[in-house]
């Protein structure tokens, strides 16, 4: 079991919930986690399981958004070889591989009706029957749960009451973090981002990276937060200043936003064009990807929609299957890097301090 909790609060309103979410990990409910986009929901949720008594066994997320209600009862519940068309070949559902340990049920707000009602019959008493099958099953698994929606406020409307009152025997609310939380979290990620692209920073520019993105605004919270120190280390250059790399950082998401270069430089605006700014995003969807290896856990990443993953991924030629495949990633990326080689210097000079 691990000593250490990784859900970052200062504010009385995060610390609060941490408070709450340590009384959880000792007890063994359903706890429902409720706070807006990117607050840190599924942070607490995992350092809830990691230091509960079943944190020897599994954490499986699902993220509901991304289910489709055909898919939802087999991606739980499993399926029969034979169960409908093209199922080749027997499947364990989530609740199944997850015994033992705990089930995350992200953005669980929006499950539809039938699929709350067959999630409803699983925890009263953790018995399921898989698609197609002649048996039931019992599994002992807790259940964690996530919204950013007021489900208490479309009682019987929109969400079942009495799935309501399974999944919150203990409510945990999350607030966006304040600016104290957003230095320590920029911290806690330059740290992390610089292990991964293997550029570890001194003590001091890290407070400085944690100061400066302090005074942002995130309307995405600690999704967002993260998307803007990455783009720190994607445009770091030692030779400049923290503020200067900073604020190129910053032009780059300006420029993508507007389609334009944010600078009036006639040769940088004639040499670089939106194809190219969205490559530098394409390269940054592949690490992604690289790193979740899953389109489901990627659309959660990324906080989008499983169709616009697969979009992106059919964009770059790559298919869902491909993202448990490291070479094709790495020759995808490999070919990004080369088409934008000859616009180097010209992103250089869009984001330079003038």
């Amino acid at each position: 079991m691990t000593s250490s909790w990784r859900f970052v609060a200062h504010s009385e309103a995060r610390r609060r919930a941490l408070g709450f979410a340590k009384q959880a990990a000792s007890a063994d409910c359903s706890v429902l986690i409720v706070g807006p986009t990117g607050a840190g929901k599924d942070i607490l949720a995992r350092d809830i399981h990691q230091h509960s008594k079943r944190s020897k066994h599994r954490l499986i997320t699902v993220n509901c958004a991304a289910l489709t209600q055909t898919l939802f009862e087999s991606e739980l519940f499993g399926h029969v070889r034979g169960a409908y068309t093209g199922a080749t070949v027997s499947k364990r559902g989530v609740v199944e591989l997850a015994s033992g340990g705990s089930l995350f049920l992200d953005e669980i707000g929006e499950l539809p009706a039938e699929a709350q009602a067959k999630l409803l019959r699983f925890l009263a008493d953790g018995s399921f029957w898989p698609v197609g099958g002649s048996e039931e099953k019992s599994v002992d698994v807790r259940v964690l749960a996530a919204t950013n929606r007021d489900l208490a406020a479309g009682l019987d409307k929109t969400f079942r009451a009495d799935l309501f009152f399974r999944l919150s025997v203990l409510t945990i609310v999350v607030p966006p973090p304040s600016r104290e939380d957003l230095r320590s979290l920029s911290r806690v990620l330059a740290l992390e981002l610089g292990e991964r692209y293997r550029t570890l920073l001194p003590a001091r520019e890290v407070s400085a990276v944690g100061e400066l993105a302090s005074n942002g605004v995130y309307r995405g919270n600690v999704r967002e937060l993260r998307n803007a120190v990455e783009r720190y280390f994607l445009v770091r250059d030692p030779e400049r200043t923290v503020e200067q790399n900073w604020r190129a950082a910053c032009a780059l998401d300006l420029l993508a936003q507007q389609g334009a270069p944010p600078h009036d430089d006639p040769a940088a605006i004639s040499q670089v064009h939106p194809q190219e700014v969205e490559k530098l995003y394409d390269l940054l969807f592949l690490t992604w990807a690289s790193e979740t290896r899953n389109a489901r856990e990627l659309s959660r990443r990324i906080d989008r929609s499983l169709p616009y993953v697969y979009s992106r991924l059919a964009k770059l030629g790559i298919k869902p299957k491909d993202l448990q495949n490291t070479e094709i990633l790495e020759r995808a990326s490999a070919k990004i890097r080369a088409a934008l080689a000859p616009y180097r210097s010209a992103f250089l000079q869009l984001l330079k301090e003038t």
